[in-house]
């Protein structure tokens, strides 16, 4: 995970990880809660497949010691994090939940019952501005910004290749590819989180030329950088771009003017440069 290394955690890797995974969400304590209960009262076989599933997973993957040797050895480190999602805390919370209204016989004593079992998941689970960030309601049916479309209509209106291939800033590269499948990324998502300073997507061999176009792009779309233009318009060449958006404000436009960069169409938050190398 990002931030999170075995040579630097050793046997306690897997309790960082999944700190960092849980944040301050309750339900691993809940789930803890409920497997003790199915110790001490489950008689279901039913109930006893979380025991089982548990036991098997403090064997292998949430094995400090399996990791330390054995995840390292097979460079398998940054792709851990995943196997934190396989604890099955929802599905088992969940259930133990309805098990505990079941108790009730009564139906009014069921629905109060379940009133304060929903309450306690929401109070002691992850509130949504602590999950998502400047969070608004979806514009239209596609789950997209309204301005991606505009862009995305604006380049197929100036296009003269039937893919063409487009520089996004981090505001719009992540998800132009959940909207419009006619339209190629030249900034790869794994180089970009990378350049952010995170490894969780992998490495890269930074004397690489792939690594070194990927960086001498996002140094002047995403960080503002202006010191190697040679290395931008060698970039942007090399890449075969076609369409370079950037927000409107955040990069330098006489910059892309004067790297081959023409100005023809502004959004409401995004101005669309056709490449003419």
């Amino acid at each position: 995970m990002a931030g999170v290394t075995i040579q630097e955690y050793g046997l306690r890797f897997v309790s960082a990880c999944m700190k960092l995974y849980w944040s301050s969400c309750w339900y691993p304590f809940l789930f803890v809660v409920g497997i003790i209960c199915t110790l001490i009262w489950g008689r279901k076989k039913n109930s006893r497949i979380f025991i089982g599933y548990v036991l098997f997973l403090l064997l292998t993957v949430y094995n400090p010691l399996v990791v330390k040797y054995l995840i390292a050895k097979v460079k398998f480190e940054n792709e851990y994090y995943r196997f934190i999602w396989i604890l099955p805390v929802i599905p088992a919370v969940a259930y133990y939940g309805v098990k505990l209204v079941s108790v009730f016989r009564k139906k009014w004593q069921r629905v109060l019952a379940a009133i304060v079992v929903l309450g306690c998941f929401v109070l002691l689970g992850n509130p949504l501005d602590g999950v998502v960030t400047n969070f608004a309601m979806t514009e239209n049916i596609y789950k997209v910004p309204d301005d991606l479309r505009a862009v995305c209509d604006v380049i197929h209106q100036n296009q003269e290749n039937d893919f063409p291939r487009v520089v996004f800033d981090s505001s719009l590269n992540s998800i132009v590819r959940q909207y419009d499948a006619g339209i190629g990324l030249v900034i790869s998502r794994n180089a970009s989180i990378y350049r952010a300073g995170s490894t969780v997507a992998g490495s890269f061999d930074e004397n690489s030329g792939f690594y070194k176009r990927q960086k001498a792009l996002l140094d002047v779309i995403d960080y503002h950088i202006y010191d190697s233009p040679d290395q931008f318009k060698k970039a942007l060449r090399k890449t075969k771009t076609d369409f370079v958006v950037t927000a409107i404000g955040q990069v330098d436009h006489e910059f892309l003017v004067n790297n081959g960069c023409e100005l023809v169409a502004q959004t409401e938050t995004h101005y669309v440069y056709k490449y003419n190398g």
